[in-house]
């Protein structure tokens, strides 16, 4: 059951023993609203982190530190729109889990679906880390560049290293059982760890090193950054123009960042909640909380990927434009596709009328030739 989650707020299933446990029973309509919800959410996602991808990499002017890191998030977004979006999808239309298949291939599914998810959610937190660090050295030492492009490098590259470490253990302690076809995919710390203890100590250090602990720090910077940008000036102080330029440009960008944040911080949130609950009240949920509440506290998650992308466009001019840039050469290439199959369809038309004309033609000649033909025989 794709709908159920592991410790570290991945889709998977539970331990307990499916045929003691009742079926998602959704009707039709039910299904087919989870199923225009995701399929939206996926759309969004793939168009929006690409074109922010595309954008950034045209314009010379966004090729900043702050825009390299965004396409950080938008990688490991599309990353979880591959590898998590589409399997849950797939789960709402067959009611089963891809690891369902079991043998090799479910095992590997299994580790890779989650494996995946928990390294697009590291990824996206330690990029937040380190927009919130950049911008906090950009306000508060504007004459001196901490965070070079080579340093951003070293910072994206050790951000994926780091995520694949941190969700490590679950390639270890992901496994499939039961038969072909029904097979589920459950956790199992033994050895070396105790498993009625592991999985809970494991959600509980990753809620405080991959989400508490990182939000409190943005939160503490980005109020150092609002103190700095909206304090009062000294009376009598005045900026230059491009002063404050300056200024108002880093207000944008900060808004736009805290959005993202905050977004992020809404969106996960009630993931680690129903984590939390199922740790706090095993006896009482022991079949998970109800299908649809945790295929909502997932879809959240999921949405996040989508919605990062059209913050940008709502707070920052340069994404605004490079969208629209987009969307109308889209809007070209389809009229152009759409007048060409025109003009085919019309060719083939008058082809078809040529071809009947010429038939019909050398029928009367056929049939003119043979007359007298006969009336020459007679």
């Amino acid at each position: 059951m794709f709908n159920d989650t592991t410790s570290t707020g991945v889709p998977s299933v539970t331990s307990t023993d499916s045929t003691s446990c009742p079926e998602p029973n959704s009707t039709g309509y039910v299904k087919g609203v989870k199923a225009v919800a995701y399929i939206t959410v996926i759309l969004l996602s793939l168009f929006g982190n690409v074109v922010v991808i595309h954008v950034v990499q045209k314009n010379q002017r966004m090729r900043t530190i702050t825009n390299y890191l965004i396409i950080n998030m938008a990688l490991a977004d599309l990353l979880t729109t591959v590898f998590n979006m589409l399997p849950t999808l797939y789960w709402i239309f067959s009611g089963l889990d891809p690891w369902a298949v079991g043998g090799w291939l479910g095992q590997t599914l299994c580790k890779l679906l989650n494996f995946a998810q928990s390294v697009s959610v590291t990824v996206s937190v330690l990029s937040l880390c380190a927009i919130a660090f950049d911008r906090f050295f950009a306000i508060s030492r504007p004459l001196k560049r901490v965070i070079t492009f080579r340093v951003a490098k070293c910072i994206i590259t050790s951000s994926w290293l780091s995520s694949i470490t941190i969700a490590g253990p679950q390639l270890y302690v992901l496994t499939t059982t039961g038969k072909q076809g029904l097979a589920q995919c459950v956790e199992n710390w033994v050895p070396p760890f105790n498993q009625a203890t592991a999985a809970r100590d494991y959600t509980i250090a990753l809620f405080v090193l991959l989400y508490a602990l990182p939000l409190a720090i943005i939160a503490f910077l980005y109020t150092v950054i609002m103190f700095k940008l909206w304090r009062r000036r000294t009376p009598g102080q005045e900026l230059t123009l491009n002063q404050e330029n300056m200024e108002k440009t880093n207000r944008k960008v900060l808004k736009m960042l805290v959005t993202v944040v905050i977004v992020f911080a809404l969106s996960w949130l009630p993931l680690y909640v129903r984590m939390f609950v199922m740790f706090a009240e095993s006896d009482r949920f022991v079949c998970g909380l109800p299908y649809d509440m945790d295929l909502l506290t997932l879809f959240f998650g999921h949405a996040n990927s989508a919605i990062n992308p059209y913050i940008y466009v709502i707070f920052n001019e340069n994404y605004r434009k490079g969208f629209k840039t987009v969307l109308s050469t889209v809007k070209r290439g389809t009229q152009s596709f759409s007048q060409c199959t025109c003009r085919r369809t019309r060719s083939s038309r008058l082809q078809e009328k040529d071809i009947m004309l010429t038939n019909t033609r050398s029928r009367e000649a056929e049939t003119l030739r043979t007359s007298e033909e006969e009336k020459t025989e007679k």
